[in-house]
């Protein structure tokens, strides 16, 4: 409200209140007292004149309670009103309504003051009797009820235009907090203010006729004329009352009409202190619980319909992706047991590799071993030649006993033959071994690569081992024949033994690389013995390897066709998903659709 609604507004409520004033207890009252005191003509003028004067006297009360309504009044002006808190606002609403009970204090000392007055004044001009008197000390309970009542009911509809403004309207009370007059307390107190009146006036006047304390003149005129001035008070007085009970009950039925066509945007505007005041409070609760329970709602239902697109699109990429995971599931399946078959295969090989280098080991444990008896017998060999050098040396230092030892020159060639023979034996084998040995390397493929040269060597030493046994058997021949002839041609002895020393010196010389490089094969063979053991194994943990892969790799085709399957379950979950979400979208919808009858 601004500042001249506010006037305005006090304004309408002071004069409204002198009106009633004037028009039901002055008329009334002037009137009770001529008739109840007999007054004369003369002095009926001078009780009016004190009235009147009293009555203008008695403005001042008025005129206070008017600066102070609208000092109240004037904190409700918007700009005002919004700077203030909360509990100052709630302060200022609970005293409007608490001001139609404090006015009662206003019309109590105005007519405390004003009737005594009225008499003071009146009598000032002549002296009264007992019975001029006493319809003065009867008054206050002829016209307070009535006074009490009409300033009550007009103030609450008066201060109620300032209750539905919006600063106040909506704001909220403790229930606790406000006063209450109940609607049967209003009742009463209207119907004992008409009674009263009613009881008073022709009470007293009945009693002083019955009891001949006065002696009233044209009685049923009078009668006639308190009848029809209380016939006017009764009026208004229900007229005030049916209008403010009228005025709340319409506020409430629009409300509850309003809320029947789902409007939850207003609220109901505490206008009075009675019943209907109270159940305002309680209804606009109502409303507020249903605002925030329609709101929370509204907001719900559009977030599940949006989570249930949202989850219904997630469902339909997580469709998809299961379609796809399965494909994948079956092809990873497929992969596998061809890598199944392939591991079965790969341990079949390597078993078979271990087989082999299990055999190729043996082959080379009895390789060493021949290699040994090479060795031991080219020992024996040198050892041997050494003695024929010194036999030899020892035939040229005695060619003059050459005839006497051609014996025993014929039986060391003999010998000689013999051991030509075992080096022969010996070249042979050497010749096998290698082949066995460059077989082996062959077999053994990268790995018997070494292997493969020194058994290159070892035939090429055996070749040469022979080539030599043939020309140490050819000069054994030779010296064979030379010992038969050797009768014959003594002269050409010492040449002979000369080219015998040397063929011998050069046979120890092949016969020592031969030894050494026996023992250099004795060495590699022994190398290639453990690395065959590594290789073995090597091989039997690829065997085993292998095996645990097969193992494995069963258990993952197991394992994929398990996902597979849980694949497909998911799959058709999800399809369940997602038609529950359409389904829990379209309820969503609804539900909106429903809850959009609430006008919040």
């Amino acid at each position: 409200m601004d500042g001249a609604k506010i006037k305005s507004l006090c304004w309408r409520l002071t004069i409204g209140l002198e009106l009633l004033t004037a028009v039901l207890a002055v008329p009334t009252a002037v009137l009770f007292i001529v008739i109840a005191g007999v007054y004369s003509f003369e002095k009926s003028l001078l009780v009016v004149l004190g009235a009147t004067i009293a009555l203008f006297t008695s403005y001042v009360i008025p005129t206070i309670r008017f600066l102070r309504l609208k000092k109240l009044l004037k904190k409700t002006i918007p700009d005002l009103f919004h700077s203030l808190s909360l509990e100052e606002k709630q302060k200022i609403k609970l005293t409007l309504l608490k001001f139609p009970k404090h006015n009662l204090s206003y019309f109590l000392i105005q007519w405390s003051f004003g009737i005594p007055f009225a008499a003071f004044v009146t009598f000032q001009f002549f002296t009264p009797t007992l019975a001029e008197y006493l319809p003065y000390i009867i008054l206050p309970i002829l016209i307070y009820p009535v006074l009490g009542v009409s300033h009550f009911f007009l103030s609450e509809l008066v201060i109620s235009e300032v209750l539905i403004t919006p600063e106040l309207k909506d704001l909220p009370l403790n229930a606790e907090s406000i006063p209450k007059v109940g609607i049967y307390a209003r009742i009463f107190f209207t119907m004992s203010a008409v009674f009263s009146m009613t009881l008073t006036a022709l009470g007293y006047l009945l009693l002083a006729e019955v009891t001949k304390f006065v002696q009233i003149q044209n009685a049923e005129v009078t009668l006639v004329l308190m009848a029809a001035f209380i016939t006017i008070n009764i009026f208004v007085l229900t007229s005030l009352f049916v209008k403010a009970m009228k005025f709340n009950t319409i506020q409430m039925a629009n409300r509850y009409k309003s809320l029947a066509s789902g409007d939850l945007s207003e609220s109901v505007p505490i206008i009075s202190t009675d019943e209907l005041g109270h159940g305002s409070i309680s209804l606009n609760s109502f409303i507020t619980s249903i605002r925030k329970i329609t709101s929370i709602v509204i907001e719900e239902s559009d977030k599940v319909n949006s989570d249930a697109k949202v989850i219904a699109t997630q469902t339909q990429g997580l469709t998809q992706a299961m379609m796809e995971q399965a494909s994948s599931s079956e092809e990873m399946s497929a992969g596998v047991e061809e890598m199944s078959a392939s591991i079965r295969s790969t341990a079949f090989g390597a078993k078979k590799q271990h087989d082999i280098t299990k055999e190729a080991k043996n082959l080379v444990t009895d390789m060493e071993s021949s290699i040994v008896s090479i060795h031991d017998m080219m020992n024996l060999t040198q050892t041997e030649t050494k003695q024929m050098e010194e036999e030899t040396k020892l035939g040229q230092s005695a060619l003059h006993s050459t005839l006497v030892a051609m014996s025993d020159i014929e039986s060391s060639v003999e010998n000689t033959s013999n051991v030509i023979q075992v080096i022969g034996e010996i070249s042979d084998k050497i010749g096998l071994l290698s082949l066995n040995a460059s077989i082996e390397a062959a077999r053994a493929g990268d790995a018997g690569r070494g292997f493969a040269v020194v058994a290159s060597e070892i035939s090429k030493l055996g070749e040469q081992t022979l080539s030599n046994t043939k020309r140490i058997l050819e000069a054994v021949s030779k010296a064979s024949a030379s010992t038969k002839s050797g009768r014959l041609a003594v002269s050409n002895t010492e040449k002979t033994f000369t080219q015998i020393g040397k063929s011998v010196h050069t046979t120890i010389e092949l016969i020592k690389q031969s030894s050494e490089m026996t023992k250099q094969q004795l060495d590699l063979v022994k190398n290639v013995k453990e690395n065959i053991e590594k290789l073995t194994m090597s091989a039997m943990e690829i065997e085993q390897n292998t095996n645990e892969q097969a193992s494995t790799s069963e258990e993952l085709a197991k394992s994929i066709a398990t996902i597979t399957e849980g694949t497909e379950y998911l799959n058709q979950f999800v399809n369940d998903i997602d038609k529950l979400c359409s389904a829990l979208s379209n309820k969503a919808s609804n539900l909106r659709q429903t809850i959009d009858f609430f006008k919040i």
